[in-house]
């Protein structure tokens, strides 16, 4: 099957972990025989223009993949949010039947789907090429404003207008899909279908060193909204008396000067340490040496994160209501409300008193049975066949 992917990001190089998803998706259905092209159509700011091309693109070999990135000037500014939408979806429209068009002159074929992932841009963007190429439209729906009820109301309109016109609609999360379905009143059928995780990568380490240590471990992209300060308190408040336990936040990010003065203020500065961005090769290292993984963010659609802990062998601490919804159960760890600094320190403490309960070789077992790329990846194929027939 050939796939046209559409992501609104992509990453450049192994430190960003911010878009890994789209990657190893990508990878993972590359790997199954299916010919996969990503097309990343960034849109920059006007004052570019004379100082660029209106259109840039860079075409690389990722492996089997091929990715092409555009770089496109938007000339239209301010509330013109009509003529906006019109004018990026001509350019979707004109780089897709381009890329078409130059396949076929080499001898290659148009592609069978399109998947594009963000129903309120990457796929909305998409529908016209839909529409005017017959090409079926697959679309991923991740976007955390939906869920945290930030998304503007002209964002609604066109995660509305994706979800009607595009030929399967997913959902990475099910809190996501319900409240989504539910705001929108949405008739028609949709999916769940998680992210996947590259599993094989992690592994449970049996050999550890320092075996009378406990060590805490916290990654992510160090935002406010995923309130490693909470993180920082609750470790302080529960283990100021355990000199064997340690906490790691592992990741960058806006909040870190803050996050490490905060440290300094509680003196912990010996316990609590920061190891920055980190890439796929060392996130299984990182993983594999922690005893538990926290991570209770004000939001989140699904939690790949997670995902690699229990990879790991790792029992989680992660919020209600939220993505982890989907991962985390009594048997691999526990849910705390969003904030509670009681809730999160108690679970902490449970999780470091009872470590010994959670057996590691079942946790990443189950995890590999739910998240692993063959599974997910079958997931979508079946999409990808209901669409086609």
């Amino acid at each position: 099957m050939k796939i046209y992917v559409f992501p609104p990001w992509y990453p450049k190089n192994e430190l960003d972990r911010e878009s890994s998803y789209f990657k190893e998706q990508v990878e993972a259905l590359s790997e199954r025989g299916h010919e996969v092209t990503v097309i990343n159509i960034k849109a920059i700011s006007v004052s570019r223009i004379g100082k660029q091309k209106m259109i840039t693109k860079n075409v690389w070999q990722d492996g089997n993949v091929k990715t092409i990135n555009y770089e496109v000037i938007i000339p239209i500014v301010g509330k013109l949010n009509k003529l906006q939408d019109k004018y990026i979806s001509d350019i979707y429209y004109k780089i897709i039947k381009n890329q078409i068009d130059d396949d076929i002159a080499n001898g290659l074929k148009a592609p069978d789907i399109m998947h594009a992932h963000f129903s309120h841009c990457c796929a909305y963007y998409c529908l016209k090429a839909k529409e005017k190429l017959n090409i079926p439209l697959v679309v991923t729906e991740h976007y955390s404003g939906l869920l945290l009820g930030t998304a503007t109301d002209n964002d609604y309109k066109r995660v509305k207008k994706t979800i009607e016109q595009s030929d399967a609609f997913i959902f990475v999360g099910t809190n996501l899909q319900k409240k989504v379905c539910d705001k929108l009143d949405v008739k028609k059928n949709t999916y769940f279908i998680p992210n996947l995780v590259d599993t094989g990568n992690f592994y449970i380490n049996e050999n550890k060193q320092n075996e009378d240590e406990f060590h805490f471990l916290s990654a992510c992209g160090l935002k406010k909204n995923k309130s490693i300060d909470l993180v920082i308190r609750a470790f302080h408040n529960t283990f100021s008396k355990e000199e064997k336990v340690n906490l790691l936040i592992a990741g960058d990010g806006v909040e870190r000067e803050k996050l490490e003065n905060l440290v300094k203020e509680f003196d912990e500065t010996d316990r609590i340490k920061f190891f920055g961005r980190y890439s796929k090769e060392q996130s299984k290292e990182i993983f594999a040496d922690a005893d538990a993984f926290v991570l209770t963010s004000e939001v989140e659609t699904f939690g790949i994160v997670y995902i690699e802990a229990l990879s790991s062998g790792v029992p989680c601490i992660a919020t209600k209501g939220q993505g982890a919804e989907d991962i985390i159960d009594d048997s691999n760890g526990i849910k705390v409300e969003y904030g509670n600094l009681d809730e999160l320190s108690n679970a902490m403490r449970y999780i470091y008193e009872n470590h010994d309960k959670f057996d590691k070789k079942k946790l990443r077992e189950d995890c590999i049975n739910r998240f692993s790329k063959d599974t997910i990846c079958k997931q979508i194929e079946e999409v990808y066949q209901k669409v086609l027939n």
